[in-house]
């Protein structure tokens, strides 16, 4: 057996910046540690209903950021409102 016998990958082509995507939806603390820290996020929804918390400290409300926007700060935590909703990509 070598590199010949391996069986070639399902996915193909130009995978893009980001490649999964999770929705943390309405009233959920989300936390993103290890392999499903995000690289971005998006926000819909209510956006002042959203705290997210950052990869290297910090924390900031949804209302500070522009909805439907890719925002390309690493993201540990989520803690979602009644009517939030924010996506996190990596």
């Amino acid at each position: 057996m070598g590199i010949v016998d391996r069986t070639p990958p399902v996915t193909r082509g130009n995978l893009g910046r980001y490649n999964k995507v999770h929705a943390v939806t309405q009233n959920t603390t989300y936390h993103a540690t290890g392999s499903n820290e995000a690289a971005a996020f998006m926000l819909g929804g209510t956006k002042a209903n959203a705290t997210l918390h950052f990869s290297a400290g910090g924390a900031m409300t949804g209302s500070d950021f522009d909805a439907g926007v890719v925002h390309e700060i690493g993201v540990k935590k989520v803690v979602t409102g009644a009517t939030a909703v924010v996506y996190l990509l990596k």
